[in-house]
């Protein structure tokens, strides 16, 4: 990160990723996630100092919040890493100026990642389609409730400062 001012930013955000999570806990966890703080991914999109606090919260979250033990802090959170690198490489493919693609791959790896790593911890191989198909939907209703947000606040001065 360039300054202390996107260092602070990304801590915000940690923090603020952390707390929705925590006061969303019951539906943030788990084969039915519907984690609304996986909305502030969006911002990963154009800003990589919000990248690295997206990371960073859900790390955070996993490791004190899940309960679903040290795969899921790793595997979540690499899930997350490479969601959020995808979005940002993917910036600059739009639709009507929306990043319906980077949006896409969020929901698409998260799906795949998180839901291979929960029938690995609940010991059901067989449902592992299933766990992604859940994941994936969550992702994309938690997205799609967050992307016109993204659209009204990505260009906001305290943004980009």
């Amino acid at each position: 990160m360039k300054d202390n001012n996107q260092i602070a930013k990304a801590t915000i955000l940690a923090a603020i990723y952390v707390a929705v999570c925590a006061v969303f806990q019951p539906i943030s966890f788990g084969p039915f996630q519907f984690r609304l703080s996986e909305m502030l991914c969006l911002l990963s999109i154009d800003h990589l100092w919000a990248f690295w606090g997206v990371v960073i919260g859900c790390f955070l979250s996993n490791l004190f919040l899940g309960g679903l033990g040290i795969a899921d802090v790793f595997f979540g959170t690499l899930a997350t890493f490479i969601a959020c690198l995808c979005a940002y490489l993917l910036r600059k493919r739009r639709f009507h100026g929306y990043p319906l693609l980077s949006a896409f791959m969020i929901a698409a790896i998260n799906g795949v990642i998180i839901g291979a790593e929960l029938g690995y911890i609940f010991k059901s191989v067989d449902m592992i389609p299933i766990y992604m198909l859940q994941v994936f939907a969550g992702e994309i209703a938690v997205l799609a409730i967050g992307l016109p947000i993204y659209m009204k606040i990505k260009d906001m001065d305290f943004m980009n400062e």
